[in-house]
């Protein structure tokens, strides 16, 4: 069971590159943030490097968003000085480093060069190398590495792909999903989440106690219950108790989603989001034809509200993803 967004959206340049101009965006893109195991994961991503390379003549190191490319469906958008464009994307195609994506520009079709993205052995970009045209000489841009500490502080918040083990759907309550990688279906973008943005998916179980007593008693009368000196505890824990004070206990089970995320949106501006949800069933179905680099098993989680979130597990039953609406929630290393 295989599911993967294919970003059909071509976005603008306003909607590519624009959402990215602030400074809140200003950031590195990492080795580490993706993995890109299909073309299809190229599409909605940006890449902001911290050193350009061009062999034979200079090497210097990069501001946050002096240069970017934005890959979607149709375009790749580049701003940086001298290469700033839109340039069409004729093809992509696998090779053995990672995938060349044949470009031409839009306003100037003589330029005809290409993107070439260069994986490592964990299918993570280790650069991008841009040539604009036959011309023109490549230019290589390296991607950084997280520093020990921002990779130890990302450890320790965010969800790994194999590290939430969850048997059955019991086994839901109590826990906390922090997504790494959010894709959005709708804008056909790829989001890198932060440790700042706090994201999370909490799932929860309460239980609720109602003490009745079965006697009628007048205004003002001190109940039994009163008069033996009982506590609510007292009458949970013991039936024979709960008898002679003739009362019953109803119990009452409800199960919650509590969903927080940081809105950023395109003039800088933040919101924060949380939200709480009635759950109303959990069902869970596997597809047996699955491999092992799939995700076999899908649990649906119905919300009283009607809404459907979709929780995907692989075949040890780790989750992997967790899809709302058009929004993909990836955890780390997926």
């Amino acid at each position: 069971m295989t599911h993967r967004l294919i970003f059909l959206a071509a976005l603008g340049l306003s909607g590519c590159l624009a959402t990215e101009a602030n400074a809140q965006f200003d950031t590195y893109t990492y080795v580490t943030d993706r993995r890109f195991t299909d073309p299809t994961d190229l599409l909605g991503w940006q890449f902001r490097p911290n050193e350009l390379e061009i062999p034979d003549e200079r090497k210097s190191s990069l501001s946050p968003g002096d240069y970017r490319f934005g890959i979607t469906q149709n375009n790749l958008f580049v701003e940086g000085p001298d290469i700033a464009g839109v340039y069409s994307i004729n093809n992509i195609n696998p090779t053995e480093y990672g995938y060349m994506l044949l470009l031409m520009n839009a306003r100037n079709p003589t330029l005809q060069g290409h993107l070439k993205v260069v994986l490592n052995d964990r299918r993570q970009a280790d650069a991008v190398i841009f040539k604009r045209s036959p011309r023109e000489k490549e230019m290589v841009f390296w991607l950084p590495l997280l520093s020990e500490r921002d990779y130890r502080a990302e450890a320790e918040w965010f969800t790994d792909r194999r590290e939430l083990f969850l048997p059955a759907t019991d086994s839901l309550w109590g826990t906390e999903i922090r997504p790494f990688l959010l894709l959005d279906g709708l804008e056909g973008k790829q989001q890198r989440l932060t440790v700042d943005d706090s994201t999370y998916f909490r799932f929860s179980r309460e239980i609720a106690y109602t003490i009745k007593d079965k006697k009628k008693r007048k205004k003002g009368e001190v109940s039994l219950v009163d008069s033996l000196g009982l506590t609510a505890e007292d009458l949970l824990a013991d039936s024979t108790l709960r008898e002679e004070a003739g009362v019953t206990v109803e119990e009452r089970i409800a199960d919650f989603l509590r969903f927080k995320t940081r809105l950023i949106y395109d003039d800088g501006g933040t919101k924060w989001v949380e939200e709480e949800h009635e759950v109303r069933e959990v069902t869970e179905r596997s597809d047996r034809k699955s491999g092992e680099a799939d995700d076999k098993y899908e649990w649906e989680i119905e919300l009283k509200n009607g809404e459907r979130l979709g929780l995907y597990l692989d075949f040890q039953r780790h989750v992997s993803a967790l899809v709302r609406g058009n929004q993909r929630y990836l955890m780390r290393g997926y």
